[in-house]
């Protein structure tokens, strides 16, 4: 409908009328081609409605638009979308901008291409443009007024508007002012002008080989800036000149080129390619080559993958997705994550991770952990903090060979990330993330609620372990901090939160008016682990701007993560900036800069371990019959901090609510890392590159107690601050040659590395005033410590390509390395490898229905440098010695003669890709032999030494991995399915160790059981006590049973089994329809075991359901009054064992010899680390993603390019024999997780969450 500018009533006002609107018909085809109403008041819209749109391409108005509220852009977007959105308009030449470029072309040529992207049409004299020729414009968007001005520089000509016509004209015609009437009279084409021939108008359909309508395929004519995309049915229209050549594009499928030939309907079909073939992965040094050519196992995870259903330790997200690659995290707010690539490699536990690359450069990713005693706060690791909005790409170089261009620090292996970059952003593009979680604890223990604190049956509260001076008496076995006590049948009993006659609390006994206790109910308080943890969240939000152009493109991100734990108070706040950016020079020189920091501030970080900090500690002891909701109100009162309010104060057991917000390990962290690369062009086939990078953070870690707390009753306040950087400056010379059938790549370079890491503590061991933490605040002298240490590595490299016809790829590389750790006399090691890659489909006539057959062979050596200072011997700080600083010679004894491990791999591997890469294959063999083990042994005590370090001992690990991509389902209707499946299995296997050495402790952080290497076993190996058996006979292997009723244990460690699973395995499925997409993930692992000790003290506690089993087969009466008798063989007089259990009820109650309840379960369990095990074998729905992305007809008006929602979850179904927690938990020591320990850790959580992404 037409309106009136002035009143907007259409064609019943006056002013709208025949008389003053008039009608241009443009004869170009013999039709109608454009229709125009003019009219004095539409002069005035048209003459307004460009100005309004200027408005809004300001610069300002846009990033206000693009990156303000949403929902407000919107509206206001579409408002102006409806006011401006009237055909019966035209736009001043100076105010439309295109992009065109023109090469040696005539004038004619340059008016076409104007026309094919602006709404101009032009009219000339044929005899005054034809001779102008040799036209050239740079690609770069002006007006269609200045380019003008440029194409008509130095001619006669000029140019007038009228309307959406523009005339060409010679200079001395411009007095003659044309109108509208004059081209409707056809004058024009009298006076000699001609209409300029029309851009053709071409469409038609794009399919599959299948006719499947292919979405978003990219059109463009060659040579040119025009383009369009196919809509939802395939379909596509594009305007393009005279001689144009149309090229289709789209990922995964060949490119198509197709000459117009004067067509205006052109239908494609094009055919997939196999993505094996094409795909480009980013390998050691950063260098990007085509996968077909290695001759190595490698796996990439793109990046979108990890920002979906994303882990605020994004590493955990690679959990199940690449083949060979574990993972075990520690459970709390930013935990720490332990990587291992093919099993272990190293006798140190700890030196097992792989090296972390970030946009070619090393970064940090030990795990830094300030010891806290008894417990460990979890602060993470550096690569946790990398913000999974800014990773394109994760390549997982799993084999020696893969990284050995990294040399002494690649024996493990070497994660590769790319973080993203402005390049191929058409001018600014704007990226908004937004995302929430919640969470909550995925399997919690399961307790009894039958029977109470006390033990023998008995309890009553009266001083709860603290008598104020004799105030308040002892109760009745209210000293048993375990769940041996009455049966909690609602009986009267005083306890500790139970009132008093004064209006106090049973426990506030450090009041001397107390009162006497009140009787309460003795019920059970089933969900009183529940009650205590909280919904955790995690709000995410993400902003990034980026745009290229021929010479440059940039990116800028910015990310808020901000987490809160299921532990009350426990809390993490990430902000991220990260800056990438690259510059093209001159044609030879380039500059290319990356730049991220990142600030991590928490309040409250998680303490992990077994101890008093810990809530899962508490939980150990908590009788069945405390509520915990009534420790909430953690003073009491009237000494509000200066006295906790606890359900038992003789054991030393805190309030966990008093823990969680008193007793605080902060973090305030700042990290940068980046670097700057140059490359120059010396020749067309020589080039040098340039780098220098750093890897920079500061951790300040403040601890809190405060008074009261039972390890430190007079309060604590410690300051913690670690300092790392690490530098790498390195440079590469790279040179191409092109043979008749060979293609050659050569490349040299070299890298020197400079290492420092600091450590500084001192501690305030008692407050003089409650609630002040500084250091100035302490009744004791100031305990400082203090570490210090650095380190160089000069490093030599090389490597050379080459490939005969595309059919064979042959790679070697060599890498020497100077390391200051070493001796200087003995400081050198030379790391080689090759490896070839054999395109057996290109060698051999196979069918086409194979895209596909490779096989690769490798071979390679790197290492594993040794720490500093393990040469010599170093002095340490140590407390203060009668107020004067001391130092002391280290406990160890160094070896001047140390070298660094060496790890020789040899590898076989064969890819197969099928059907149009809807079927693909990869299987991988590897075997590596670990040589020059850096050993610490103990020595004799009168040597003065704890232990000393030599060079001994060989690891092999072999194993086999299996990746399997399929696409069973793909319709003409849209429904795809893809489906991944990953198997990997490894044995690693001690071959030797030192001369006289029969084991080797690498860790025990637990009770009793170690991880221990000894020679002929697999690593991994699990020793502890546990029962001794019966060795021959009838009832041979079972518990012998002693003369007190109880198991016998064994005085030494026996093998309980591995904590590495057998096999693991990933399941990934994704389902396409129509805009929706539904993935899931499932994890698999088989075998492995692990020591609970949760297990074991809460069995020993009677807190757990198993307690209560044989309890309650028991008349109420006869529960602590009678035996209970384990299953096992009795010695006899005569040398034979007679069973001891005699009745199989359940009830354990009749037998040889019996025992106590309490000593029935505890004994079974305590110092027994055989009974504590767990089968660690489960499979865990790891992720489950829901996706939309919206139909861009909904948003076609506004400048969105896309929007998307999701709907997340993370761990939300487990199935595992173990009905307590979650097998993939870990103990947290002062140097990092350790796998196959359970040591009270928090529970794994289960997650949801929603997540948006616009694009602009």
């Amino acid at each position: 409908m037409s309106l009136c500018f002035d009143c907007h009533r259409g064609i019943a006002c006056s002013k709208f009328s025949p008389a003053n609107v008039g009608f241009l018909i443009n004869l170009k085809q013999t039709k109608i081609m454009n229709l125009y109403l003019i009219s004095e008041e539409f002069q005035k819209l048209n003459k307004l409605l460009p100005k309004q749109k200027h408005f809004f391409e300001k610069p300002i108005i846009k990033d206000l638009m693009r990156i303000g509220v949403v929902t407000i852009t919107l509206l206001i977007i579409t408002s102006l979308q409806l006011l401006v959105a009237s055909p019966l308009r035209s736009q001043p030449i100076d105010k439309v901008e295109i992009k065109i470029a023109l090469h040696n072309e005539t004038l004619v040529q340059a008016f076409q291409k104007i026309e094919g992207q602006s709404p101009f049409h032009f009219m000339y004299r044929s005899n005054e443009v034809k001779s102008i020729r040799n036209l050239n414009l740079p690609d770069n968007k002006k007006s269609v007024e200045d380019i003008l001005k440029i194409i008509l520089s130095g001619t006669a000509l000029t140019y007038q508007q009228v309307n959406n016509e523009i005339l060409i004209m010679h200079s001395k015609d411009i007095s003659n002012n044309f109108t509208l009437q004059d081209i409707n009279d056809l004058s024009l084409k009298e006076a000699g002008y001609t209409i300029s021939p029309e851009a053709t108008r071409v469409h038609g359909i794009v399919t599959d080989v299948n006719g499947k309508p292919l979405v978003g395929v990219s059109v463009t004519v060659k040579g040119e800036t025009i383009g369009t995309s196919t809509d939802k049915s395939g379909n596509y229209s594009i305007t393009v000149p005279d001689a144009a050549t149309l090229v289709f594009t789209y990922v995964g499928y060949t490119m198509k080129e197709i000459e117009v030939d004067g067509r205006s309907q052109i239908n494609v079909v094009m055919q997939e390619t196999a993505s094996s073939l094409n795909e480009v992965v980013v390998t050691a040094l950063g260098i990007s080559q085509k996968k077909v050519s290695l001759g190595y196992a490698t796996q990439q995870v793109d990046g979108a993958t990890l920002n979906v259903a994303r882990d605020n330790n994004f590493v955990n997200s690679l959990s199940g997705r690449v083949a060979g690659v574990n993972i075990i995290s520690g459970n709390g707010v930013g935990s720490s994550a332990r990587i291992t690539i093919r099993g272990e490699s190293s006798l140190n536990y700890f030196k097992n991770q792989p090296l972390v690359v970030i946009d070619g450069v090393p970064v940090s990713n030990d795990p830094v952990s300030n010891d806290g005693g008894d417990t460990n706060p979890d602060y993470g690791s550096s690569i946790g903090e990398l913000n999974p909005a800014d990773i394109e790409s994760v390549n997982v170089l799993k084999g020696a060979a893969a990284s050995a261009l990294y040399g002494s620090r690649a024996a493990n292996g070497a994660l590769v990330i790319t973080t993203k970059s402005g390049k191929g952003v058409k001018g600014m593009g704007v990226t908004f993330t937004s995302g929430y979680t919640i969470e909550n604890p995925l399997r919690l223990p399961k307790f009894q609620n039958s029977f109470g604190g006390g033990t023998d049956g008995q309890y009553k509260g009266s001083n709860f372990g603290y008598s104020n001076n004799g105030l308040y008496p002892d109760g009745i076995n209210e000293d048993w901090d375990e769940s041996w006590g009455p049966a909690l049948n609602g009986q009267l009993i005083t306890q500790f939160d139970s009132p008093t006659k004064n209006g106090f609390r049973g426990a506030d006994v450090n009041l001397p008016n107390r009162g006497d206790i009140i009787p309460t109910p003795f019920i059970p308080h089933p969900n009183n682990m529940k009650d205590f943890f909280v919904t955790g969240h995690t709000r995410f939000n993400s902003v990034a701007l980026a745009g290229s152009n021929k010479t440059s493109n940039y990116r800028f991100s910015y990310t808020n993560n901000d987490e809160l734990g299921i532990v009350p108070n426990n809390n993490l706040t990430r902000n991220s900036f990260n800056f990438n950016a690259g510059y093209k020079l001159t044609d030879r020189f380039t500059a290319q800069t990356v730049a991220n920091y990142t600030k991590t501030n928490s309040t409250s970080r998680p303490d992990l371990g077994y101890g008093h900090e810990t809530p899962m500690y508490e939980y150990v002891w908590f009788d069945r019959n405390v509520d915990i909701n009534s420790l909430r109100n953690y003073w009491q009162p009237g000494l509000e901090g200066l006295q906790q309010f606890s359900q038992d104060y003789g054991n030393g057991h805190d309030n966990p609510f008093f823990v969680a917000y008193q007793n605080t390990a902060g973090q305030n962290k700042d990290q940068l890392y980046g670097n700057v690369k140059l490359t120059y062009k010396i020749l067309d086939n020589l080039t040098l590159m340039g780098r220098a990078g750093t890897d920079y953070f500061n951790d300040f870690r403040p601890r809190r107690r405060a008074m009261s707390t039972s390890t430190a009753p007079q309060g604590f306040y410690q300051e913690t601050t670690l300092t790392y950087q690490e530098s790498n400056y390195d440079f590469l010379l790279s040179y191409q040659k092109e043979l008749k059938d060979f293609h050659l790549d050569a490349s040299a370079g070299g890298n020197i590395m400079e290492r420092k890491r600091g450590s500084q503590q001192a501690t305030a061991g008692e407050l003089v005033i409650p609630n002040l933490y500084t250091l100035n605040n302490s009744n004791v002298p100031i305990q400082n410590t203090e570490y210090n240490e650095q380190r160089r590595t000069n490093s030599l490299y090389a490597f050379i390509q080459g490939d005969y016809q595309g059919k064979v790829y042959v790679n070697i590389t060599g890498r020497n390395d100077w390391s200051s750790t070493l001796p200087a006399s003995n400081n050198s090691y030379f790391y080689p490898s090759i490896n070839t890659s054999i395109l057996l489909n290109k060698i051999f006539t196979m069918s086409p229905k194979i895209e596909l057959l490779k096989l690769r062979l490798a071979y390679a050596q790197a290492g594993n440098d040794a720490d500093p200072y393990s040469i010599l011997t170093p002095y340490n700080y140590q407390p203060l010695w009668n107020g004067i600083p001391s130092l002391a010679e280290s406990s160890q004894l160094n070896n001047a003669n140390l070298k660094p491990e060496k790890s020789s791999s040899t590898e076989i591997g064969a890819e197969v890709s099928a059907f149009h890469g809807r079927l693909g294959l990869d299987v991988t063999a590897y075997s590596t032999n670990s040589r020059n083990q850096i050993l610490p042994l103990p020595t004799p005590v009168s040597s003065g030494y704890r232990g000393r370090v030599i060079n001994a001992g060989e690891i092999s690990n072999k194993g086999i991995e299996v990746q399997l991509n399929a696409v069973p389902i793909r319709s003409k209707s849209g429904f795809e399915w893809n489906l991944m499946v990953n198997f990997a299995r490894n044995i690693s296997k001690v071959v030797s160790l030192a001369p006289g050495v029969d084991a080797i402790v690498q860790e025990a952080p637990g009770e009793d059981a170690s991880i221990e290497a000894r020679v002929d076993e697999r690593m991994g190996a699990l020793y502890g006590p546990g029962f001794v058996r019966v060795p021959d006979g009838p009832l041979k292997g079972m518990p012998i049973i002693g003369s007190n009723g109880r198991a016998e244990i064994t005085t030494t460690s026996i093998y309980l089994g591995n904590i590495d699973p057998d096999w693991t395995a990933g399941i990934t499925n994704r389902f396409f329809f129509k805009g929706f997409s539904l993935e899931s993930l499932f994890g698999i692992n088989y075998g492995g075991v692990l020591v609970s000790r949760f297990i074991n003290k809460a069995t020993g506690a009677g807190q757990l359901i198993e307690t209560a089993g044989a309890r309650l087969k028991h008349a109420p009466d006869d529960v602590y009054n009678t035996d209970y008798y384990r299953d096992g063989g009795v010695l006899q007089s005569d040398g034979s064992y007679a069973r001891n259990l005699q009745i199989f009820d359940g009830s354990y109650s009749k037998g040889l010899i019996g025992t106590g309840p309490r000593d029935f379960y505890k004994r079974y369990y305590d110092h027994n680390s055989e009974q504590q095990l767990v089968n660690r074998s489960f499979v865990k729905l790891r992720e489950v993603e829901l996706s939309y992305q919206f139909p861009k007809r909904m948003y076609e008006h506004l400048p969105i390019q896309s929007i998307s929602f999701s709907l997340v979850g993370r761990n939300l179904v487990l199935w595992t024999k173990n009905d307590q927690f979650d097998p993939e938990t870990a103990a947290s020591t002062g140097q990092g997780l350790v796998g196959g320990f359970e040591n009270l850790s928090l529970p794994t959580t289960r997650s949801f969450g929603a997540n948006l992404n616009i694009i602009f």
